[in-house]
């Protein structure tokens, strides 16, 4: 190891840079750490031996076998020339043929293909291409693991390269790397995937993001640590040896959640959370006992995946609850062998163990990812907006009456299940039926359920079907048909839509509806350009609230209010429902998922109309949060409308 140590590169004191590297070659069995070295020194074009250095280390952190990081280290040289598998003695077969096959995996037509209809006669889409890559990596799961992680090292690279080749690389990372590392459980290499590739994409809102990130840290820190030393002093109480680890949200993930809410940054109360690591499964269980003792459950946010685990294979037991200072609070249970399996996924499982030991369990894993390639068709749809279709490698699966099986994203409805099936049902869709029960087009679907699309000629598509917050629509697919359907009416009639949205949505906040600002502020040359995209579906409403808060008072984000010590501002809202039994509880429930204090309540029902006015009081940090509160409560069950009563009208 001596030698080798001399030839690496050196920092400003003259100590090598590649120490850490060098520790994790130690790992290696003796026998295979000379070859490993051997590599290196045949690597002598220094880019080739950074990218060979970066891409070998990530496959040692994955515990891959010698063979993996050695193809690691030599494939630069290879794929630029420098090396040829037969001409370096040290690359065995098994390595040569492990570069040969990372070279073949081309990812060209990947972006390329958009699925037909269900219902349609023609299936010819390149998806059948995808799927026969798969299949190749069924011989050789290494093969896939060694492609993802040099996708991590490329797109890294990819900031030296040109905006179009950085935009299509990030595309093939969200579009197809992403999910398949989600779908083989590999979660260091998705994320790091996912994070890259949306640098790239949208820019001004990583950047954004990462800021704010910064800007916050502290606070959050001083808080998560806090509520990290409550629970592990409860859990040594209660005789339950377990290790609490803060949880940090990679900025992807932030984005998602963001755009999936309509909430703004302030809003994203889980950016850190809890992680609890224990012996055993019983352990687990008793773990989960003790944080719903400590706080209150958040009812819909448990998911048990120790019983029920991913198709992945991921295991783990997933609650939120509300912690202290009336803030959300997400914990993850597992074991540590969980753990290692959720931060390594397939690696996990034959890690050193010899390439033909375990083989059926690798095939396992590859076949299904065969069952995951009809995902891609959902991203495929969303072209520039990629990052909307890359999501969970999980499945919802219904049926149609006839008894066809249909699989969809988890959170799919059946709006989204009537542009799965036919565009035209999707655009003439007035109703559904789930399980013979009529059933509002915005709620998700679940696995087992029938459903029934109800269909009119004289229906057309409604611009709050675009609406994130509303929830009427979660595939990329079925967006993209809205937006196109919206995009070949007349510029008229979407202007004069957009122009209605833009004053029912001011009007729904108490704000001034001074449009010619207004757009102004959010960057469009007049009115109409604003309106028109508004009309389409390409400028949400609800990105605009900080431009639409700006109007109001000049400020930052912050609406004038009652200050509350310095933690926000107080804001009423005025709610408008049909009397129903659970209504109270099902609008605490939405503020909940959204972590809003509520300071103060007054509800009155009219018995002989069988409507209810409840007037609520909520601490909230920024405008974003108030207009997200707004949607959020407007998809509870049986409301007419929400609105927010200005601070100085009359009456407030």
């Amino acid at each position: 190891m001596v030698w080798l140590r001399k030839t690496l590169p050196r920092n400003a004191d003259g100590e090598p840079v590649m120490d850490a590297w060098l520790d994790a070659i130690v790992r290696l069995p003796p026998n295979a750490r000379g070859r490993v070295c051997e590599t290196f020194a045949a690597v002598t074009e220094p880019e080739a031996r950074t990218l060979g250095l970066e891409l070998a280390e990530l496959l040692l952190g994955l515990r891959m076998d010698a063979p993996s990081v050695m193809a690691g280290m030599a494939y630069f040289a290879v794929t630029r020339g420098e090396l040829r598998g037969g001409e370096l003695p040290c690359l065995e077969p098994d390595t040569a043929a492990l570069i040969d096959a990372v070279r073949r995996l081309s990812t060209t037509d990947v972006l390329a293909f958009a699925d037909s209809p269900l219902l349609s006669s023609e299936r010819k889409t390149q998806a059948g291409n995808v799927r026969s890559m798969l299949i190749s990596l069924i011989d050789d799961p290494r093969v896939a693991v060694i492609k993802l992680a040099e996708r991590v090292v490329a797109l890294g690279q990819a900031k030296h390269e040109a905006a179009d080749a950085q935009r299509r690389a990030a595309r093939e990372g969200l579009v197809f790397f992403a999910p398949l590392a989600g779908r083989l459980g590999i979660g260091q290499l998705k994320w790091a995937i996912e994070d890259l590739a949306f640098r790239y994409l949208f820019p001004a809102e990583y950047s954004k993001i990462a800021s704010l990130l910064v800007g916050r840290r502290a606070e959050r820190e001083r808080h998560v640590e806090a509520v990290r030393q409550d629970l592990a002093f409860r859990l040594e109480a209660k005789g339950v040896h377990a290790e609490v680890h803060g949880r940090a949200k990679h900025i992807y993930s932030i984005w998602q959640k963001m755009r999936r809410k309509g909430i703004g940054f302030a809003s994203v109360h889980d950016v850190q959370a809890l992680r609890v690591l224990v012996d055993d499964v019983e352990a687990c269980y008793n773990v989960l006992g003790v944080v719903h003792t400590q706080w209150p459950h958040i009812r819909n946010e448990f998911d048990d995946y120790i019983t029920n685990p991913k198709e992945n294979g991921y295991r783990s037991i997933h609650t939120a609850v509300i912690g202290p200072m009336g803030r959300m609070l997400e914990v993850q249970i597992r074991t540590h062998e969980m753990h290692e399996e959720a931060e390594l996924g397939v690696c996990a499982h034959w890690a050193y163990k010899g390439h033909d030991e375990g083989e059926a369990d690798k095939a396992n894993w590859l076949r299904s990812v065969l069952d995951w390639h009809d995902e891609l068709n959902d991203a495929a749809q969303a072209g520039g907006r990629a990052a909307d279709g890359a999501e969970s490698p999980e499945r919802t699966f219904v049926t149609t009456p006839q008894g066809h099986v249909v699989d969809l994203s988890v959170g799919a409805t059946a709006l989204d299940f009537a542009f799965r099936i036919h565009t035209d049902v999707g655009l003439c869709c007035s109703g559904a039926l789930v399980d013979g029960k009529p059933t509002p087009l915005n709620v998700p679907l679940r696995t087992g359920q029938s459903v029934d699309v109800q269909t009119s000629e004289a229906e057309a598509p409604k611009r709050e079907w675009l609406n994130p917050s509303l929830g009427y629509v979660t595939t990329a697919r079925a967006r993209s048909k809205i937006q196109a359907w919206f995009r070949a009416q007349l510029a008229e009639s979407n202007i004069r839509a957009g122009e209605a949205l833009l004053h029912e949505t001011l009007e729904r906040l108490g704000l001034p509806a001074d449009l010619e600002r207004l757009a102004d502020s959010a960057g469009y040359d007049s009115v109409n350009a604003l309106a028109l995209a508004v009309g389409v579906g390409d400028q949400l409403v609800v990105d605009l609230v900080h431009d639409m808060l700006s109007l109001e008072n000049g400020q930052d984000g912050s609406q004038p209010g009652e200050p509350d010590a310095g933690t926000g501002t107080l804001h009423d809202l005025t709610l408008t429902a049909q009397d129903r039994n659970g209504l109270m509880l099902d609008v605490m429930a939405a503020l909940a998922e959204l972590s809003v204090p509520v300071t103060s309540v007054n509800a009155e029902a009219d018995r002989q109309h069988a409507t209810a006015v409840i007037r609520l009081t909520v601490l909230v940090p920024d405008m974003a949060t108030v207009a997200a509160a707004v949607e959020r409560l407007r998809r509870v069950a049986a409301m007419n409308d929400v609105r927010r009563t200005p601070v100085d009208a009359p009456g407030a």
